[in-house]
Order: C-alpha cells, then structure tokens, then sequence
C-alpha cells in the first residue's frame, strides 16, 4: 500500500502548481471519510501544497481554507452516515477488519472523553476518520458536533499548514515521523513549532520597531 501511495504522490507532484487546491481538496475530503481514511494521503497532500504555497505557486491562506472546508465536508458525510445507519455501520464489516477495529477504538475515546474527542480526533492517530460516525451514531446533536469539528478542523489544518510552509521541502521525512509516532505527538510537536516561530518573528519585529526608533532620534 505504501510503494502505491508514494507512486501517486510522485504522479501529483508535478500537478500541484495548476491543481494545487483540487488535489488538496480531494486528498483531505477522502481523509475524512471513515471507509477511505486509512488509505487517502489528505494530510500528506495537505503539506505538499504548503510547500508550494511557500514558493509561491499557491496561497497559504486558500490552501488552508481548502482543507478546511474538505474536511468539514467530509466529516459532515461521516456524521450523517452514522446518524442515519446507527450502529449497523460498524455491524456491515467484520471484527477483524481496519474498519471494525477502528470504529471500537473510536468508540472507546468517546465514551471516556465525548467531545473532546471530536475536538482532537484529528491528532489521535488510527481513529481520526472514524470520529465523525461514531458521534453521528452515539446521536450527539449537529450543532454540538460542528462546535467541537468547526475548531478542531481549523486547529489540524493550521498546524499541518504552517508544518508544510516551513519545513515543506522535508515532507517525506514529516510523513514518515507522523506513521512512526502518531498524530498526537506530532500534532504537539507542530504546535511547539509554529509557536516558537512566531515568538521569533515577534520579538524580531520589535527589535526592528526599536531599531527605526533610534536611527530616528539620531
């Protein structure tokens, strides 16, 4: 599966300069669907227009509202797939299969953190996808889910914007570490990241501020 991942990935590359915001909005919409979210590399795709956006080729704005709106879509047609079908969704597929396993496992941190779960379903490596129907069939209402997915959403796709425009040319090594240690992990570690970044930008602004100040009063 992973040799036929990394032969797509190399045949989109070269598409991400005209196609940028449609291969972005693909990848993170099938991410956000429980039955292809183990497989589609919406996060992979995700920092690869980043990338791009940090040279110049796509805006970083609109590659963030991209998978923005990607992503809420899709978890939206998780949600109601769970809402409409119940607990037969988990009951179509076998107990041994990577559906199955990872309906229980969602089922297991929404039983012990509810919304929450939702909020940071997308840094919980293995049942990120499989959050929205389980809300969907544990009958939590829309509009609570969307004030849990709304933020969470913008959360994930600030931090994985940010990660792909600054370290985007590493985003094989990034993909690697994200299967070796789970979202979570590097979903604190990105995080860490954009915040010491921005300090730095701060404090440089003010070190510029104070710079223009003295030449000033000279």
């Amino acid at each position: 599966m992973s040799s036929f991942l990394d032969q797509l990935l190399d045949w989109l590359l070269p598409l991400f300069a005209n196609w940028g915001y449609l291969i972005v909005f693909t990848g993170v919409f099938l991410e956000s669907i429980f039955v292809t979210g183990w497989i589609a590399p919406g996060t992979t795709v995700l920092l690869i227009g980043s990338f791009f956006a940090a040279r110049g080729e796509l805006n970083i704005f609109m590659v963030w509202a991209t998978s923005v709106m990607a992503a809420l879509l899709g978890d939206n047609v998780g949600y109601f797939i769970g809402r409409r079908m119940g607990r037969g969704v988990k009951e179509r597929y076998d107990e041994g299969s990577h559906v199955h396993r990872g309906m229980e496992r969602s089922q297991g941190f929404f039983d012990r953190y509810g919304g929450i779960t939702v909020l940071f379903g997308r840094m919980i490596s293995g049942i990120d996808a499989f959050i929205p129907v389980t809300a969907g069939m544990n009958g939590m209402p829309h509009w609570r889910y969307m004030a849990y997915d709304v933020p969470g959403t913008m959360l994930w796709s600030g931090i994985f914007s940010a990660l792909g425009y600054f370290f985007g040319e590493n985003w094989r090594t990034i993909d690697k570490v994200i299967n070796a240690l789970g979202w979570g992990m590097l979903g604190i570690l990105a995080l860490i990241v954009v915040i010491v970044l921005l300090i730095r930008r701060r404090r440089k602004g003010k070190e510029t501020i104070v710079a223009e100040g003295g030449d000033e009063r000279r």
